[in-house]
């Protein structure tokens, strides 16, 4: 799938497109009412549908086809809608609509079914589906084509001094016979009663891009289909920016140096078996070789990744409160007045002055039952909002790119170190989202497994037994369980590993992942399935360098996130401090100390198991960041 950014800047075209998407939006709506209208009766004849549900489904039109005839009476119904919607489109947007209404009518594989379709907002309508090209009979795009080339779009917009440059406002693209039109590229959808509409293409123009234009759109014969989809943006023309997602019949772009990279990887890592530990804060990562060569790595936030978060949460609880304030000031009748405004408003009225028009900073006006008045969906929003929200949403979808590709940047160094053959426990992140939501968001360690698992996948191509798989935690309990097979108890609050049975020290987390490099699978599919080679633990065990990373990783133990101990969101003063701010709960045995005034040597609260001084735990901290990584622990 392409992505081609379209120009609207000419506000004929846009205007034609703006059009479209509003009678595309009503013939949509009329679908997903007559359906739920439909699938509402289907279930309320259930003695008819236990003996016949297939007839039941034909005799109320639950069939694609009816959906589809259901949308051409709509537009013979409507003939005004005629002027920007084709029975074409309005069979797609049928076939939308049924997609959706089939899994609230048929089971899937696990056996469940989706509740009935309901109506979309059109706000959330952002894409008008197209019809596959067809490759066998000449000529045949049904809805959204694809005219031009490559060679002729670079032509017309290549600059004196050779270089390829779009200018800010494209060009109109016009052509007496779009089936021989060979110049800038353009979408075009002919059929509308007001005219074809065509909307130019912009490529993007860095060298960086140039390849994978070559390898998607040099071949014409390969497009497929096109789908036109719009996102909200403040700053482009009408408040909407539009793309067209273009199919294309091909393997998806590689670059040379991903690929060499890749092989690289496959050849040097080719017998190291690797393993996972997922924190909220961190992930973990350990490798062996056939039970040598012991490497561990790190990844998790330093103080920059931190500060940075802490700046842009600031500046999201801004951009609310302004927009809570606004929302308050259009709907003022939906809002009480706070403490604070009604004790001044009744010493104005004792006083015999005139009431104030302020904002209402009390909360929803509600009824008995705690439900609002007026649905927030009612409330009157002014421009400057709804621009503002835009802007925020554009906003958050920028910085969800950027975690991702970073995510990608971390999971092809960690594959080239650690290999393709990873073991992580089967854990239910959303259980975790419950608890640690903002910690959890801040880090987003469910982003970097995904990207990694999605690397050692294409690594993993050319290795036997390779990928990313799950085991599961009732079978394995690798937190809960040592190197040489004792267990070994311990809470949240227990980051440090220390076994009786032979008495290995080291990090929580590097320990687990240690572990989770010698679990076995019957069948890799199944997490259930996973065992943990002891035997093999245990003779890698024996190697003095693996007890002595393992043991060196003391050092980097603090109290992370899921540390219950050390984390609190109550209020508490500081040493020797009567104010309360929100923070770590404090140590009683080191405030005792500090009032005391006696020396303030490091506990094993503070610095987990070994005491370390304050530039050391620093410096540790830095080596373990995600922003320069690098394998940790390493002891040549």
């Amino acid at each position: 799938m392409l992505r081609l950014a379209v120009d609207t800047t000419d506000p004929v075209q846009r205007r034609l497109l703006e059009s479209m998407y509003e009678a595309a939006y009503s013939v949509r709506r009329a679908l997903q009412r007559d359906a739920r209208h439909r699938a509402r009766a289907y279930r309320a004849a259930h003695r008819e549908r236990a003996r016949d549900p297939a007839a039941v489904r034909e005799r109320l039109g639950l069939t694609r086809d009816a959906l589809e005839d259901a949308a051409f009476a709509h537009l013979d119904e409507a003939p005004h809608l005629r002027r920007s919607v084709t029975k074409a489109l309005a069979m797609h947007l049928a076939d939308d609509v049924w997609n959706a209404l089939e899994r609230h009518l048929f089971r899937d594989a696990s056996g469940k079914t989706f509740g009935i379709p309901r109506i979309g907002r059109w706000l959330d309508f952002a894409r008008l589906p197209g019809r596959a090209k067809s490759h066998t009979t000449e000529h045949k795009w049904e809805t959204f084509r694809l005219h031009g080339t490559l060679a002729g779009h670079r032509a017309a917009y290549t600059s004196s001094d050779g270089g390829f440059f779009e200018p800010r406002h494209m060009r109109g693209v016009s052509s007496r016979a779009w089936w021989t039109h060979e110049g800038p590229l353009a979408i075009v959808f002919s059929g509308l009663a007001d005219g074809p509409l065509v909307l130019p293409v912009r490529l993007p123009s860095a060298p960086s891009n140039q390849p994978v234009l070559e390898h998607y759109l040099a071949e014409p014969a390969r497009w497929h289909r096109i789908d036109l989809v719009r996102h909200r943006d403040p700053m482009a023309a009408g408040g909407w920016r539009y793309e067209a997602h273009l199919m294309v019949l091909t393997a998806p772009y590689v670059a040379p140096a991903v690929v060499a990279r890749r092989a690289a990887a496959a050849i040097a890592t080719m017998e190291r078996t690797a393993g996972i530990d997922v924190n909220v804060s961190n992930v973990t990562v350990a490798s062996h070789e056939h039970g040598k060569d012991l490497q561990i790595s790190r990844i998790e936030r330093d103080a920059g990744a931190r500060a940075q978060a802490l700046r842009r949460s600031r500046r999201e609880r801004r951009q609310q409160r302004h927009l809570d304030r606004s929302r308050r000031a259009m709907n003022r009748a939906q809002y009480q007045l706070s403490k604070r405004q009604d004790k001044r408003a009744r010493r104005r009225a004792s006083a015999g002055l005139a009431p104030q028009a302020v904002i209402p900073h009390g909360p929803r006006m509600t009824r008995s039952d705690g439900k609002p008045l007026q649905a927030y969906r009612k409330d009157a929003l002014s421009r400057t909002y709804r621009q503002d929200r835009a802007a925020q949403a554009k906003a958050l979808e920028a910085a969800t790119r950027a975690r991702r590709d970073h995510a990608r940047t971390l999971a092809a160094g960690l594959v080239a170190v650690h290999g393709c053959r990873l073991t992580v426990e089967d854990c239910n992140l959303t259980a975790w989202a419950r608890r640690w939501g903002r910690a959890l968001t801040a880090f987003s360690p469910g982003t970097l497994v995904a990207a990694i698992e999605r690397e050692a996948a294409c690594v993993a191509r050319d290795v036997r037994g390779g990928g990313l798989a799950r085991a599961s935690t009732q079978r394995t309990a690798l937190s809960q369980h040592c190197l040489c097979g004792a267990r070994v108890g311990k809470t949240l609050a227990d980051r440090v590993h220390q076994c009786t049975a032979c008495g290995l020290r080291g990090d929580r987390d590097a320990v687990s992942a240690a572990l989770g490099a010698f679990v076995v699978f019957g069948d890799r599919g199944r997490p259930e399935s996973a065992t943990v080679d002891f035997d093999a633990s245990r003779a890698s065990l024996l190697e003095l360098a693996t007890r002595t990373i393992l043991g060196d990783t003391r050092r980097s133990t603090y109290q992370g996130w899921q540390d219950i101990l050390s984390e609190s969101n109550a209020h508490s003063a500081r040493d020797g401090f009567f104010v309360t701010v929100p923070g770590r709960t404090p140590d009683l045995i080191v405030v005792a100390r500090r009032i005391a005034g006696t020396a303030s040597y490091p506990t094993p609260n503070e610095t987990g198991f070994d005491c370390q001084t304050k530039s050391e735990r620093a410096r540790t901290r830095t080596s373990m960041s995600h922003r320069g990584f690098q394998p940790l622990w390493d002891i040549s």
